[in-house]
């Protein structure tokens, strides 16, 4: 369950303004792209996610990225 835990506290920490792709979540997160699928819904149902059209800046693909934004204090 720890490890678990951890691989969610790194993957949310990837997104934190930063826009990723999914198999460059997957890879950040040592999970597969499905694990990765699932962990961006748990993370989404517990923060605000978004979900653009762009480029990945780890990888340079096009497509979906995802990113938690932080708030402003």
């Amino acid at each position: 369950m720890e490890h678990q835990i951890r691989r969610y506290e790194v993957v949310t920490a990837a997104l934190l303004d930063r826009a990723l792709c999914v198999p460059c979540i997957a890879a950040k997160g040592s999970v597969s792209v499905d694990t990765a699928e699932m962990m961006l819904d748990t993370i989404a149902s517990a923060l605000v996610l978004h979900r653009e059209a762009g480029r990945c800046p780890a990888c340079g693909a096009t497509g979906i990225v995802h990113f938690v934004a932080r708030e402003a204090a």
